[in-house]
């Protein structure tokens, strides 16, 4: 994913069934490599609270970002709570691996 990280904000998000997530919101770098490795997406009219969604496996058209897992599993991973200039914390970045199974 060589996407520039304000490519992606704003982008719109969908899911692997082809439906529509919402506007994506943060972009975070993996700590390591340096890499896109996540984005958050407040799924729904009533879900205020912004989910992780990994970019393993998206693809990026334009201003569509295509996410390899269905609306359901995204809305069911971990409630993380996190400051925009925080970033992801190593724990945590584990925890959504560990959902997403990465």
């Amino acid at each position: 994913m060589n996407e520039d990280i304000h490519e992606l904000q704003d982008a719109t998000a969908w899911d692997s069934e082809g439906h529509k997530l919402g506007q994506v919101g943060q972009v975070h770098r993996d700590r390591g490599s340096g890499r896109i490795a996540w984005i958050t997406v407040a799924l729904g009219l009533l879900e205020t609270k912004p989910r992780f969604v990994p970019m393993a496996g998206a693809r990026v058209e334009g201003t569509d970002v295509h996410v390899a897992y269905d609306g359901e599993t995204i809305k069911d991973s971990p409630d993380l709570d996190l400051e925009a200039e925080q970033g992801l914390s190593p724990e945590q970045e584990a925890e959504l691996a560990a959902y997403y199974r990465l």
